[in-house]
């Protein structure tokens, strides 16, 4: 019987190497070959956590089948601080250097708050305010954004404390959607394939600076896939109905490789120290993300610590689960820069939150 037993625990472990193996090559393997990649890396976490306590089962067993996952973990060891820091620092008085820039991204989700019934947009835009007035960021790089609810309006509140140069997506000056505010002027502005994706050029100094506020494609997961995926939490399996959801996930990952090959030949141009932000609906494994780490360098990576997720959006009908946790807006600059700080501000006001990062201009 204790043969079996391990036996059984063998043959599962080796499914869970293979499956975290394969989630690490999301970054080498385009979606349009093969997507099956790109949908197991947001499973890398949870297959490293399951590694992880097989290690504990085997010595359980004094068995020195630990050494499988353990060198498996090993392999993959590299992945780890894209997920978790230790050590990293959370402030810097950016307004005594001149050669710091403090940048907040944000997804506002149309500042609906989550966990929060009863309060209101308008509610929620001055709790943001108050983030602003705390944090005091000289760039706003946003998504989703709305400016005015009731009586309340955002776009006026942040003119008054300095932030008098913005833009967004939409070239009819609407301050909706992705959106930027700066203290610094803008010399120009670029917007990309509509209105999700821009950048401007900053006058910082004598140097200019380049910010991109992107937003890349969402899932567009309605209440039948919030269904399937509530279904599939309790263990209901039967009418296997999420082949649906499945195909959304596939299409919009292989939207964000067409995303990619657009953003590329920008990024890959580039004359100007640049600091990209945005909500990149993907995790760090994933193809977009390691793609980007031939240009550019994480900031969390630098100056990050914990998990630091930044989308926490309750997702199904019930209200009771939640979508799990990822770190899918990030702040990424130029290799001519550095990070000193990196803040993620948990918040009810949308369902991510506020990440602050302060870069600097290396020497």
């Amino acid at each position: 019987m204790r043969k079996l037993i391990k036996l059984i625990l063998l043959v599962v472990n080796l499914v869970f190497v293979a499956l975290m193996m394969a989630s690490t090559l999301a970054g080498k393997v385009a979606p349009s070959h093969s997507v099956i990649f790109s949908l197991l890396s947001y499973g890398y976490l949870y297959f490293l956590i399951i590694n992880g306590a097989f290690v504990i089962v085997w010595l359980m067993f004094k068995s020195k089948w630990f050494l499988l996952p353990l060198a498996a973990i090993l392999l993959r060891a590299g992945y780890v601080p894209l997920y978790f820091q230790v050590g990293g620092n959370e402030n810097y008085d950016a307004a005594s250097d001149e050669k710091a820039v403090k940048v907040l991204t944000f997804n506002a989700h149309h500042f609906k708050g989550v966990g929060s019934e009863g309060v209101s947009a308008d509610s929620n835009m001055l709790r943001f305010v108050d983030i602003v007035d705390e944090e005091q960021p000289d760039v706003l790089a946003m998504q989703e954004y709305m400016g005015k609810d009731k009586g309340v309006n955002l776009t006026e509140m942040l003119a008054e404390r300095g932030y008098r140069y913005m833009t967004s997506g939409y070239d009819n000056a609407a301050m909706a959607g992705e959106v930027v505010f700066s203290k610094m002027p803008i010399a120009r502005v670029v917007r990309i394939e509509g209105p999700s994706k821009l950048y401007v050029n900053l006058l910082w100094g004598d140097d200019t600076l380049r910010v991109y506020c992107l937003h890349l494609g969402s899932y567009g997961l309605d209440e039948s896939d919030q269904r399937q995926i509530e279904d599939l939490s309790h263990g209901n399996v039967d009418s296997l109905t999420g082949r649906s959801t499945l195909q959304k996930f596939r299409r919009t990952i292989v939207n964000h490789e067409r995303e990619w090959e657009v953003l590329k030949e920008y990024f890959g141009k580039r004359k100007h120290m640049t600091v990209v932000a945005g909500d990149f609906n993907e995790t760090p494994a994933s193809y977009f993300y390691q793609q980007s780490m031939q240009y550019f360098v994480d900031s969390y990576c630098e100056e990050g610590q914990g998990f630091s997720t930044t989308y926490h959006g309750t997702f199904t009908r019930s209200r009771e689960t939640t979508f799990p946790a990822f770190r899918i807006d990030m702040v990424l600059h130029s290799r001519d820069m550095e990070a000193v700080s990196y803040k993620r501000i948990k918040s009810e006001i949308s369902d991510h939150h506020p990440v602050v990062v302060t870069v600097k201009a290396k020497d």
